[in-house]
């Protein structure tokens, strides 16, 4: 009986079933983690492409009969931070596809072992079983117990035994069907570094004929500098107009504000005149006794005034709500790219420079122009022969220039996404919108308030 007692305590059964599932859990886990990783990849790569088969459209019609444009040189050098972007995915990939293939080697390799060592414990158990079968007759071994309760443990030891060699056949049988997974995976995990591989040969392929193609137009732009810095020379004196423009509507509403403000003051100042005569008046009407007790009057806390613009609640919440999505503004077109953006710009390789306190930003003519935000249309006005609608969202105000036709009226009330105009064409027959963004009439680089597309 010890012997079979030490035996029982040797094979371990639930141990054996433990690991089995054990193990496959964890590759169940580590396999759904890599793949999410590979899916998630694959999409933002899906998504790239689609934004440069765009600007590829949009490329092909501004080529169309026009002269090479500082918009053209924006659209190809969006087109090569995009390029390398995917390319730089597609490396990701790779790194991960290797990851798999290395893990996915050396699980092959560990359940290669483990299906040895199973079959030869399988093995060892049979023989031992086989050489020692005229002790293991159940019967007999049944009826030589010295008692009842040796015999309850007779039986107990023999289904444990039963159990046992059947976890051990279960366990070859899903470690061999797990070792055959691997090998397929491995397989299939090659077959997919070869094809992301042939991707990235691919694009980079057309990442050099954009680079190509930007030396082309700098090249075409510089044999032209004076005549695009006449251009940049007259967007800049339209700029100044609209940035005048801006400030002279920020200071009218700041007036407009201030004037609320001071005539709310005055209302508040008559109620309270006209409260205290009403007090006297009671006061003199009173018992003597009465008239003696100090009246404690309350000291109201001084609000601090940030802003004329906000000397209502109202105004100070949509400020503040404003102020609060920074970042997280959507984009003002669907289709559309950042071509200038704020402050100094340069073309490398030639004389050609500018700046502005707005962005531009190229989009076909006619596209839908959207509010950013939830606000008031406080002016509409001309710059250039083109429309710019003003909108203000408490202290801060959003500007949408060179419009070919507006969809607002001043005074109304926009939602954010909004259609407020279309998108009009620009001095080299381009279209673009320029959108401003102020505190007041403290100019904002708006690129820091939209969020990434």
């Amino acid at each position: 009986m010890n012997m079979m007692n030490a035996y029982i305590c040797k094979v371990q059964p639930g141990i054996m079933r433990i690991t089995s599932i054990f193990l496959f859990v964890l590759l169940s886990l580590s396999c759904f983690a890599q793949n999410q990783e590979k899916a998630e990849l694959e999409k933002k790569k899906r998504q790239t492409l689609q934004e440069i088969e765009q600007l590829n459209r949009q490329f092909e019609e501004i080529k169309k009969n026009r002269k090479e444009s500082l918009g053209q040189l924006a659209l190809i050098q969006n087109k090569i931070r995009l390029r390398n972007q995917v390319i730089e995915n597609i490396n990701r990939q790779v790194r991960v596809i290797n990851k798999d293939i290395d893990y996915s080697y050396r699980e092959m390799l560990r359940l290669r072992k483990d299906l040895d060592t199973l079959k030869m414990n399988y093995a060892q158990n049979v023989v031992y079983s086989y050489k020692n079968r005229s002790n293991y007759d159940f019967l007999n071994f049944l009826f030589s117990a010295s008692n009842f309760n040796d015999a309850i443990r007779r039986v107990a030891y023999m289904r444990a035994y039963r159990s046992f060699r059947t976890h051990q056949a279960e366990a070859i049988a899903k470690t061999e069907t797990l070792y055959r997974d691997k090998i397929n995976q491995l397989r299939e995990n090659r077959k997919e570094k070869t094809i992301v591989l042939e991707d990235e040969t691919k694009e980079k392929t057309e990442l050099e004929k954009d680079r190509n193609e930007q030396d082309h137009i700098v090249k075409k732009l510089k044999s032209r500098e004076k005549e695009v810095n006449k251009i940049i020379a007259a967007k800049r004196k339209q700029a100044n107009e609209l940035e005048a423009a801006i400030k002279a509507v920020v200071k009218r509403e700041i007036e407009l504000a201030k004037k609320e403000a001071e005539r709310k003051a005055k209302e508040e100042r008559e109620r309270k005149v006209r409260e205290e005569k009403e007090m006297a008046a009671r006061e003199k009407t009173k018992p003597t006794a009465e008239k003696e007790k100090p009246v404690i009057k309350k000291e109201e806390p001084v609000k601090k005034q940030e802003s004329y613009l906000e000397y209502n609640k109202e105004d100070l919440a949509l400020g503040n709500s404003f102020e609060s999505n920074k970042g997280k503004l959507p984009f003002p077109v669907d289709n559309g790219y950042i071509s200038i953006p704020f402050g100094t710009y340069t073309v490398p390789g030639t004389n050609i420079k500018g700046s502005q306190d707005f962005i531009t930003i190229a989009a076909p003519v006619g596209t839908v122009v959207k509010a950013v935000f939830e606000g008031e249309v406080v002016s509409i006005f001309d710059v250039g022969g083109m429309s710019a609608v003003m909108l203000k969202h408490g202290k801060y105000f959003t500007t949408y220039s060179n419009l070919n036709s507006t969809q607002v009226s001043k005074g109304q009330t926009v939602k954010i996404g909004q259609s407020i105009g279309r998108v009009g064409e620009n001095l080299e027959g381009e279209g673009q919108l320029d959108f401003i963004l102020t505190r007041e009439s403290q100019m904002q680089n708006p690129q820091s308030w939209l969020r990434g597309r």
